[in-house]
């Protein structure tokens, strides 16, 4: 599994992101290239805060980007167990 990294999480249409730490279910580091990325990543949030954990769970739009590519996806959350699917919009 690849060390863990940071994310941008936009939640609800937000304008600015909020930075996360996650690690990746996925044997190799995500490609640089935006036509390269993944249809669905899987993860968890490492050390999510409870009150971010309840942020996510209740917002209506959860989109996160996962690197410099640029590329949205939209994300379901677990709040039990800190896990995700993202899967690219």
């Amino acid at each position: 599994m690849p060390a863990a990294q940071t994310i941008s999480v936009f939640l609800n249409n937000a304008l600015k992101a909020t930075l996360q730490n996650v690690e990746l279910d996925c044997e190799s580091p995500l490609p640089d290239v935006v036509r390269e990325m993944p249809d669905e990543i899987h993860g968890h949030f490492i050390g999510v805060e409870p009150a971010l954990s309840q942020e996510i769970d209740t917002a209506w739009k959860r989109v996160a980007m996962f690197n410099n590519t640029h590329v949205l996806y939209s994300f379901r959350y677990n709040s039990a167990t800190a896990e995700f699917v993202a899967t690219k919009r």
